[in-house]
């Protein structure tokens, strides 16, 4: 049984007290607001970049890791574990999972597993906590990749923008675009649709934010009566207030879940705007429920 490394990137958003816990190591997107350019992992404290967001009428963009950074991580990495698995960023939104690729091929000395989470932020993150507490535990490699891809496969994951023009202005709006117009009609509900490489699309159209609301927690009621036992967690950009109201009204209606709080950053949250807000679930497997804990 051999060790294994977990990989990911900074949109993980996870913070320097996970990483250290996890033993994770982050390769980090880049961030470009106005002439000024940062790596995302460096930002732990997103409040003065979404104060600044809202005051502009441009969009920061982003940069994807260089194939350097993904092969000083890896070659890191390579003389401490006997094979690496590196989970990352939808391929429907970003060509991380496509650089982190073309990097394990360089290294054909070392096993290297790159995954494609098939989401962003807390879709990420739920993949990344399974896989490195697993791997803590002893769990073969295999083992590993087959809890991610049930993850992947069962997961839920609803947000409702407060805006689309982020989205919009960033390219990434997906099969969402035809709403464009009818901006002030709807507050939609969006997903990553794994039926299209993962890219963000419309799964529902609602009237306002409340019902918007009260949907993706219908989702979370279907899902919890297939099955209790569910790691459940809320996303939020620059959202804090409402992000926690949200995580007490769940733990309202379903006492005994704990869901996460999970704040995303400035290189998701500049695509898809402040305001966000949404739920991610799925449904704990019997040998995960042994292993897996609530972000606090």
């Amino acid at each position: 049984m051999g060790k294994i490394g977990i990989v990911t990137d900074s949109v993980t958003y996870l913070t320097p007290e996970q990483v250290e816990e996890l033993q994770v190591e982050v390769v980090s997107l880049v961030i470009n607001f106005g002439d000024q350019s940062w790596p995302e992992a460096s930002v732990s404290d997103y409040t003065d970049f979404y104060e600044q967001l809202r005051r502009v009428s441009y969009l920061p963009t982003t940069s994807q890791p260089s194939m350097g950074d993904f092969l000083q991580t890896y070659d890191r990495l390579a003389g401490k574990v006997d094979s690496i698995i590196s989970i990352h960023l939808s391929a429907g939104v970003s060509g991380t999972v496509q650089v982190a690729r073309s990097a394990a091929r360089m290294m054909p000395g070392v096993e290297i597993s790159v995954v494609d989470s098939g989401a962003a932020a807390i879709g990420v993150y739920m993949m990344v906590d399974a896989a490195a507490r697993a791997a803590a535990a002893g769990w073969e490699k295999d083992r590993i990749m087959q809890a991610l891809e049930y993850i992947k496969r069962h997961r839920t994951l609803l947000f409702i923008p407060d805006s689309l023009e982020y989205l919009k202005r960033g390219g990434r709006i997906g099969g969402a675009a035809a709403l464009v117009g009818t901006l002030l009609q709807v507050k939609p509900i969006l997903y990553f649709n794994p039926a299209k490489n993962g890219i963000i699309d419309l799964y529902e159209k609602i009237r306002t934010r409340e019902k918007g609301l009260q949907r993706i927690l219908a989702e979370l009621d279907k899902a919890y009566r297939q099955s209790p036992d569910l790691k459940t967690g809320v996303v939020h950009v620059g959202a804090e207030a409402e992000g926690k109201a949200l995580v007490q009204r769940i733990r309202g209606l379903y006492p005994e879940l704990t869901p996460d709080l999970c704040p995303v950053g400035p290189v998701v949250g500049a695509h898809i705007g402040p305001g966000t807000l949404g739920i991610c679930c799925y449904p704990l497997a019997s040998d995960l429920k042994e292993i897996i804990k609530y972000r606090t």
